[in-house]
């Protein structure tokens, strides 16, 4: 099974989509073969590693067979064994997946029918052949190799890349980096940090910029002016009152913080799930204060999404009774088209049901499944797939409500979730 193909409860289909700022990103999951496939970096898809090995007639008339390690090195971060998987994480360790789920060692058959073992000794990656310590192996004409510590395919190391957007060229002296959520460290081309630096925008006006913990910050050196806006060549930089940078509308974030990737050693324990729901704070806005009961069904999905968001250290997420109301609208749009788009033939996103319900919002996602039982059930198929996980754990989330609609039999389920755009108010409570 490939690593990239999410792993759904059996009888459950689900689609996941996501929107920033208003513009709707639907995810398509991909399909994976059963060849042994490096996940190329560059472009975020599934490629096979072009060759599996040519035979050719050596000089002493024996095949010999060209192995694949001799093609052109790439960047991969896991191998497809088929139904096992190993691959690299952000923390620069090795993890391994059987059928879908995580498990402490995988074992395969190399070209020569030897079994080959992949376990963890003192957190260190170990191969094992008939028992006995190995470097290394052929796997479908493949070469696997284990050199200090870092396990490469046809030449090609196994490792974990971030796509965070995280870090920026200022100007040909300075580079601007996210180190934590709107926390930001200058750095000169010596790799020296200064907090501060002064440059030219597409004007030719001077500016001042200020980047630390605090915050990324500009101001003119001849007005004194806070400038929010403003070009550095083709780019648009602009910067929020929480003093956060966004370039051309995308914010900088934290290396790794926008990564599909979700450690899968941590796991639910459901046991321990409280399911109180829990009230916004006042301060979080006025839709907030305007929170009454909300539905039994977001009372437990809460109970199980704030779980693993608060072993991830993600703020938590809430109730909303106006949320409830538009879940329900989309649950029963999915019994007449099951789609992240609504009927009618208008094509107007799944979120357009926010503004409906008088909801003001900036981010918003929505997970939708047909079939499954119980809230539980339908929490279990979306927290193993890639995609359905991310918008569960996507940390810009506010508020999260569950509705289900019956139709033709089936059960349709909705999971929305959105974040309002709340500016404090001058004497607000």
């Amino acid at each position: 099974m490939n690593l990239k193909k999410a792993a759904n409860v059996k009888n459950i289909i689900c689609l996941a989509v996501v929107a920033a700022l208003g513009v709707g990103i639907i995810v398509v999951e991909k399909k994976g073969g059963k060849d042994i496939k490096p996940k190329n970096d560059s472009k975020s898809s599934v490629s096979s590693s072009s060759s599996k090995g040519e035979t050719v007639i050596g000089e002493d008339g024996r095949e010999k067979v060209i192995l694949s390690a001799e093609i052109p090195e790439l960047s991969c971060e896991s191998i497809d064994f088929g139904e096992n998987v190993v691959f690299a994480d952000t923390e620069g360790n090795y993890s391994f997946m059987e059928n879908g789920s995580s498990v402490k060692d995988i074992a395969v058959q190399d070209d020569s029918g030897a079994e080959i073992v992949f376990s963890k000794e003192d957190g260190k990656l170990v191969l094992t052949r008939e028992d006995q310590p190995a470097a290394g192996f052929v796997y479908e004409n493949h070469m696997i190799e284990l050199k200090d510590g870092k396990l490469y395919i046809d030449s090609s190391p196994v490792e974990y890349k971030a796509t965070s957007f995280s870090s920026y060229r200022l100007s040909k002296d300075y580079v601007i980096e996210c180190t934590d959520k709107g926390k930001y460290r200058l750095k000169d081309n010596d790799g020296k940090i200064t907090d501060e630096c002064e440059l030219k925008d597409s004007t030719g006006a001077k500016i001042k910029i200020k980047a630390d913990d605090e915050g990324f910050y500009t101001e003119g050196v001849n007005d004194g002016l806070f400038y929010n806006v403003y070009r550095l060549g083709d780019d648009l930089l602009t910067t929020s009152w929480s003093n956060v940078l966004y370039i051309n509308g995308q914010e900088l974030v934290p290396y790794g913080y926008t990564d599909d990737y979700v450690n899968p050693d941590i796991k639910v324990d459901i046991d321990k799930v409280d399911i109180e729901a829990k009230r916004p704070p006042i301060d979080y806005g006025a839709a907030a204060t305007a929170n009454g009961d909300i539905s039994a069904l977001t009372e437990e999905m809460l109970g199980y999404v704030n779980e693993i968001r608060k072993q991830y250290d993600m703020p938590m997420v809430y109730g909303l009774d106006e949320l409830d109301k538009a879940s329900q609208v989309r649950a029963d749009e999915l019994a007449q088209d099951y789609s992240h788009t609504r009927p009618g033939g208008d094509g107007n996103a799944y979120n357009t049901v926010l503004t409906d319900e008088g909801l003001i919002w900036w981010r918003s996602g929505e997970n939708i499944a047909k079939g499954g039982s119980n809230a539980r059930e339908v929490f279990d198929s979306w927290i193993s797939s890639e995609k359905h996980r991310a918008v569960i754990l996507d940390p810009d989330m506010k508020y999260l409500s569950l509705a289900k609609s019956e139709g033709d039999g089936e059960t349709y389920w909705e999971l929305l979730m959105f974040n309002d755009c709340y500016v404090p108010v001058e004497g607000a409570e």
